[in-house]
C-alpha cells in the first residue's frame, strides 16, 4: 500500500556538550533529537521505551554519577532522508556549551498499527553478570516469526543473533527456544571497567528482515524505528557488568 510522505524544513535540534561528551556526539545527539521532533511535527504517533540507569563510575574519578540511557521507539512513520543545514556551537544562559543543528527531513508515515497478539515472552536475562559470563535466556513466540537479537554497549554494538553459525531461522508460535542454539556457540558479556552497563534488545519480525549496514547503535535504532510497526515486536533489556 502506498506511504504518506511528508517534507519538512528548519527543524530544531540541540545538544549539550561536557565533559562526557564530545563535540562530535553531541552533534550527533542533536540529529537524533531533531529527527525525534521531526516525527512529531509530522502527526506520527509514537511510543518511547526508555530504561535509564543512574550508577557510579570511576573511570574517571571516584563515585562520578553517570546517566547513561538508550531509547528503542516504536513508531508509525520514519526519516527516510535529512540534511543538516546549518549547525553551530553556542553557550546558553548558564555558560553550557550547546550544539545545535537544523534539518531538512522527509518523514515516511506507515499505515498500519501495532500488532498487540504479535508478541513474545522472554525469560533467563539477569540484570546483573560478572565480566566473562555467558548470556542465554529462553523466547516463547505467541505467533510465527523470525528473531535478530541486538547487544548494545559503552563503545560498540554487536548483532548476537543470527551469526556465522547459528543462521537464520522461523519460529514457530506457542513452542519454547533456547539460545545460543547451537552448542558449540557462547554469547559473552564483558566489560574492561569495573562496571558498564549494556542492553540485550529483541527484534522479532513476521518477515525475515536482514540487518545489513555497519553495527552501530545509531544504524541499529533507526533499523528498528523503520520497521512497520505492525511487523514487528521489540524487547528491550538492561544488563548491569561488572567486574
Amino acid at each position: 500500500t502506498a506511504q504518506q510522505k511528508v517534507t519538512l524544513t528548519n527543524i530544531p535540534g540541540s545538544w549539550v556538550i561536557s565533559a562526557d561528551i564530545t563535540p562530535t556526539q553531541a552533534r550527533e545527539k542533536a540529529i537524533q533529537q531533531a529527527k525525534l521532533e521531526a516525527l512529531r511535527q509530522a502527526g506520527v504517533p509514537e511510543r518511547i521505551s526508555e530504561s535509564n540507569i543512574l550508577y557510579k563510575s570511576d573511570k574517571k574519578r571516584d563515585f562520578q554519577e553517570i546517566f547513561k540511557s538508550i531509547v528503542t521507539t516504536s513508531v508509525s512513520g520514519e526519516i527516510s532522508e535529512y540534511k543538516v543545514t546549518k549547525e553551530d556551537k553556542h553557550t546558553d544562559q548558564y555558560g553550557g556549551l550547546i550544539y545545535s543543528v537544523t534539518l531538512n527531513c522527509t518523514v515516511v508515515i506507515h499505515n498500519s498499527k501495532e500488532d498487540l497478539s504479535f508478541n513474545i515472552e522472554v525469560t533467563g536475562i539477569r540484570e546483573t553478570y560478572q565480566s566473562s559470563d555467558q548470556l542465554s535466556f529462553d523466547i516463547k513466540p505467541f505467533k510465527d516469526g523470525f528473531l535478530t537479537v541486538f547487544y548494545l554497549g559503552d563503545s560498540t554494538a554487536d548483532k548476537i543473533y543470527p551469526n556465522p553459525i547459528e543462521r537464520p531461522e522461523k519460529l514457530e508460535g506457542g513452542k519454547n527456544y533456547h539460545f545460543p542454539r547451537s552448542k558449540a556457540l557462547e554469547y559473552e558479556v564483558s566489560t574492561k571497567g569495573s562496571l558498564e552497563i549494556n542492553y540485550v534488545v529483541l527484534l522479532y519480525t513476521k518477515q525475515d528482515i536482514p540487518f545489513n549496514k555497519k553495527l552501530t547503535t545509531d544504524n541499529i535504532l533507526q533499523f528498528l524505528a523503520g520497521i512497520d510497526p505492525g511487523e514487528k515486536c521489540v524487547r528491550n533489556f538492561t544488563v548491569t557488568i561488572k567486574r
